[in-house]
């Protein structure tokens, strides 16, 4: 797990962000992304941004193996 603290900032835009429709066709491929994405170009949309001030990865499978193992 990614343990992040910081500052965080909210972006408002009118319509769909770039790295959404990049995500969305890597993950799905061209013609799936395509139709997902589709309905929600016109869609407001917001980006978080985190400028971090800490950041720790807590290895869960160490710390609780029991219940990791369940």
């Amino acid at each position: 797990m990614l343990f992040v603290r910081g500052t965080a900032q909210v972006d408002v835009f009118d319509e769909m962000v770039p790295e959404y429709a990049a995500a969305a066709t890597r993950y799905l491929g061209p013609d799936a992304a395509a139709a997902w994405l589709e309905p929600l170009r016109s869609q407001p949309m917001a980006r978080i941004r985190v400028t971090p001030t800490a950041a720790r990865i807590l290895d869960l499978e160490t710390r609780f193996p029991s219940a990791m193992s369940a």
